[in-house]
């Protein structure tokens, strides 16, 4: 769900999307067959037990993205996410929701243990280059 925060930003940003290259990049690239793959591997993921709602899965990859690309620990990762416009919109977390440091630890060790972590980011270098990006 979008804050009226969230939606007041992206109205903001939208006339100076140049001087968000993280944002304009969310618009090149197609996250549909990246969240499908993840649905397809999300059986991998679900706990169990019951608790809190499971954070979107394509929302925990791009914040994984995000901790690669910027050489973020997960600790800075989760501040990052919390105090960065610019990263909150690209993950699309409600922002009264936000994953902790070991959340998004578990989930990158998880995506790397299967091979998975690779194979989307093959898919996202190969759109890339498609767009001579």
């Amino acid at each position: 769900m979008s804050t009226f925060f969230q939606q007041t930003a992206q109205a903001m940003i939208a006339k100076h999307i140049d001087r968000f290259p993280l944002l304009k990049l969310d618009q090149v690239i197609d996250w549909q067959p990246i969240e499908q793959y993840l649905n397809r591997q999300r059986i991998r993921y679900v706990r169990d037990h019951r608790g809190r709602p499971t954070y979107s899965l394509l929302s925990m990859f791009k914040s994984v993205l995000l901790g690669q690309w910027h050489s973020l620990s997960d600790p800075e990762l989760e501040h990052s996410l919390i105090t960065r416009i610019d990263f909150n919109l690209f993950c699309r977390f409600d922002e009264l929701s936000i994953p902790d440091y070991s959340t998004l630890c578990r989930y990158r060790n998880r995506l790397a243990q299967d091979n998975t972590l690779s194979e989307l980011l093959e898919l996202i270098n190969r759109q890339l280059t498609e767009k001579n990006l």
